[in-house]
């Protein structure tokens, strides 16, 4: 749940960030994000990105709770890599924003 929640966190930085730097006048360059920004604006984006945590969040219950339940080997193999893609989005997330802040110095 820890991982869940910072990516949660940093979802959430980038969609502020990202508002407050097309605010400015930035362009999004991501064109999934940039087509969910245009034809929703940035309630859209924002739904997608919590749809993306509760997805990864529930695969991972899903996962430990086969863990806990009969311990299976598939079962612990992909719950360590739910995991560790969770953490690598997470932390590339926290990159983007920084990012995001960096441009927004610029503008």
């Amino acid at each position: 749940m820890l991982w869940s929640g910072l990516l949660l966190g940093s979802q959430a930085t980038d969609t502020l960030t990202t508002a407050v730097d097309r605010a400015r006048g930035a362009i999004e360059a991501m064109p999934i994000s940039s087509e969910l920004l245009s034809v929703g604006g940035i309630a859209l984006f924002w739904t997608f990105k919590v749809l993306i945590v509760a997805s990864a969040a529930a695969a991972l219950l899903a996962a430990a709770r086969k863990v806990r339940e009969e311990d299976h080997r598939l079962a612990r193999v992909t719950f360590r890599i739910a995991l560790v893609a969770v953490q690598a989005v997470t932390i590339g997330l926290a990159a983007v924003s920084i990012s995001n802040v960096a441009l927004l110095t610029m503008i």
